[in-house]
């Protein structure tokens, strides 16, 4: 047998991708579809894998990439392929930097581009997220979303300038004040205000954007966010291990705010939740309860134009329903 063959790899994929029942997501579906050729050339071709059987298992969960579970003899790790050609750059940038703060994270191993689409080459976690371990209620009995809390923070220590997505390893913006008025984020006010999802009985839209946009200037000071940070993303491990960022810089109350909203949005009764949150996260020290609820507010608005595409209904009105109880806090 020629050396050649020798060093050719054996791939095998277990099965295929799963799409998307939703119209929203049929750009990514098309994607999802035209990146397996390019996963198999890439794992074909590379170092690690040359001469070894391969199996694939390409993950059902997830909408915005391609997670494929790459096995072989004596190990497991994970390609993940984001489908956005932009939206997503930075996810290796941020893990590092957790992991360089302390906290768990699926350690990186390379870092690069499929076909111009950002992958992450990283750890294996051979555990199920806490919201699959766990029923809503146990998750507050046990005081999880404390340390949760206190996760975040941790997070949140780097210090970085600027706001937005991650732009050649940086900030798309210097300001809160020129990242709120990009055209997608002012996009997606519009399609709120024209759909009617959110008004002046959930609170000031306008007010919200003044509170957080003097916060921001006096500040000045930004973090390396998560934006999705919530139970379906955090491995049940010890210690907790965070994965799945959606990565933007930001101010720390606006990814705080991002975890209150989306728990409120699983289900509104669960109000201790946030105080654990917040408990975990400043741990006794004093806060703007303004600023955090202008947060929750504004990533409602972010939030919800896909909820809305989705169907997602009752996830937008426990949060309405939260927003009308706690407009006074903006007033």
């Amino acid at each position: 047998m020629k050396l050649e063959e020798q060093l050719k790899s054996k791939i095998t994929f277990l099965n295929k991708p799963k799409l998307s029942a939703h119209e929203a997501d049929s750009k990514f579906n098309a994607r999802r579809l035209e990146l397996i050729p390019h996963v198999k050339n890439y794992i074909s071709k590379h170092e690690k894998f040359k001469g070894k059987e391969v199996r694939v298992t390409i993950a059902e969960k997830g909408v915005s990439s391609l997670v494929c579970i790459i096995e072989t003899s004596k190990e497991k790790i994970v390609l993940k392929i984001h489908l956005s050609i932009t939206d997503a750059n930075g996810e290796a940038q941020f893990l590092e930097t957790w992991e360089r703060a302390g906290v768990k994270v699926p350690h990186v191993i390379e870092e690069g581009l499929i076909n111009g689409h950002e992958y992450t080459l990283m750890e294996f976690i051979d555990a199920r997220p806490l919201n699959e371990v766990y029923k809503k209620g146990e998750i507050v009995k046990r005081e999880i979303y404390v340390e949760l809390g206190s996760i975040l923070r941790a997070m949140h220590e780097p210090k970085v300038e600027g706001y937005g997505r991650v732009v050649n390893g940086k900030a798309e913006f210097l300001k809160f004040d020129d990242w709120i008025h990009d055209e997608d984020v002012q996009k997606k006010f519009r399609y709120v205000q024209e759909h009617k999802l959110l008004g002046d009985e959930h609170g000031s839209l306008d007010v919200a954007l003044r509170v957080l946009t003097e916060y921001a200037d006096r500040e000045n000071r930004s973090s390396y966010c998560h934006n999705d940070f919530g139970t379906a993303n955090i491995f049940a491990t010890d210690p907790l291990t965070i994965f799945d960022p959606r990565p933007r810089f930001n101010n720390a109350y606006f990814d705080l705010g991002t975890s209150i909203m989306m728990t409120i949005a699983n289900d509104n009764g669960l109000l201790r939740a946030k105080e654990q949150l917040v408990k975990g996260y400043f741990k006794g020290e004093p806060y703007d309860e303004k600023v955090l609820h202008a947060s929750i507010l504004l990533n409602a608005y972010m939030k919800f134009p896909y909820s809305h595409k989705i169907k997602n209904l009752e996830r937008m009105r426990n949060v309405q329903e939260y927003l009308i109880k706690n407009k006074q806090i903006l007033d």
